[in-house]
């Protein structure tokens, strides 16, 4: 069967990014009042997570685990969830994208309100009024120099602390429709759009579209291993290029589904794929000679998995749509989304 995605931001939830709730009125940046703080409201707190549409996951200093949703963010302190609203200082409560910066700052990328930050003490707002690209911010990035890049749908922003530089398919991104960012251990920067791969050295950019030889667009993630290659998930495979020459894996070749949504290189060298549909759905692990697949007979709670994350514990995070989160210690799963859907 053919899947295809035209126009990736608002695409049906099974071709990974989708909107379930229409477009609502852009929110303009400002920044918040100091005492409005990111607090938790205790009838929002749970034992359980909710089923919710989760899109990413992190970890902050402290070792809480933070995901993204359509619900707002939400936070597990290892006992409780603990759900965020725009009433928090949200842009928006759609959260797509997160990122906790060296500073130890949170950043929140929205669909249609652009990103919010939140230092500790207030919320600053992000959109385009402000010169963001784009007021659907997909994917949020700090490289080495500590610079954030915003990853939207028009293109990719770079915030400095003080202004923004945009780049778009005029610079030589591919589309500018972007959805991952990545650094390599050179210090270049890559991007994964809609029609494909360009990486940035600092002053120009490199158009890699036809890299694969074949249709490889919908570039969802990016990641490097610890022998220095990279991987690009996308919707028709994935691409591992060692600078020079690459080659492409499908499920032919041992993954469990051809759309890549998430990955990630674990402790032990591994790396993890996440299959974001339903028919195929799960997570395949390759340790650099086998593929081994998590579904729900393997024990995997939800039936897809839209996002992933090695805590600082080496478990691993799965982020679902609809069937919430779950956790793998290497031996067993264990779900936390019994909860139903918030009112």
């Amino acid at each position: 069967m053919t899947r295809t995605c035209k126009n990736p931001v608002r695409c049906a939830a099974l071709v990974v990014v989708f909107l379930l709730a229409a477009r609502g009125e852009l929110t303009l940046a400002q920044d918040l009042a100091p005492d409005r703080n990111f607090s938790p409201i205790a009838d929002k707190s749970t034992p359980l997570m909710p089923r919710v549409i989760l899109r990413n996951i992190r970890e902050d200093r402290d070792g809480n685990i933070w995901f993204a949703s359509f619900g707002g963010p939400i936070r597990y302190d290892g006992k409780a969830f603990t759900n965020f609203s725009e009433e928090a200082g949200l842009a928006k409560r759609r959260i797509f994208s997160l990122l906790v910066d060296k500073s130890g700052a949170f950043w929140f990328g929205s669909i249609t309100g652009g990103a919010s930050k939140y230092d500790g003490k207030s919320f600053t707002r992000f959109t385009t009024k402000e010169g963001l690209s784009g007021n659907d911010v997909l994917w949020i990035f700090e490289d080495a120099e500590g610079d954030v890049w915003l990853a939207t749908d028009g293109g990719v922003s770079r915030y400095d602390g003080k202004t923004f530089t945009n780049y778009s398919t005029k610079d030589g991104l591919p589309h500018n429709s972007v959805y991952a960012i990545a650094q390599d251990r050179s210090g270049k920067l890559w991007f994964g759009t809609q029609e494909g791969i360009a990486s940035y050295d600092g002053n120009i950019f490199t158009n890699f579209a036809g890299i694969a030889g074949r249709e490889f667009t919908n570039i969802r993630s990016i990641v490097e291993d610890k022998a220095g290659n990279l991987w690009f998930g996308g919707q028709y495979g994935v691409y591992r290029y060692d600078g020079k020459t690459g080659a492409m894996l499908t499920a032919k070749d041992g993954l469990l589904d051809d759309f890549v949504g998430s990955m990630l290189v674990d402790k032990a060298g591994s790396v993890w794929f996440g299959h974001p549909l339903d028919e195929r759905g799960g997570a395949t692990r390759y340790d650099g000679e086998e593929f081994t697949h998590f579904t729900q007979k393997e024990g995997l709670p939800a039936k897809t998995v839209y996002c992933m994350l090695e805590d600082s514990d080496g478990r691993i995070w799965f982020g679902s749509v609809g069937d919430g989160a779950s956790r793998y210690d290497g031996k067993t799963f264990t779900d936390f989304s019994t909860a139903s859907l918030p009112k």
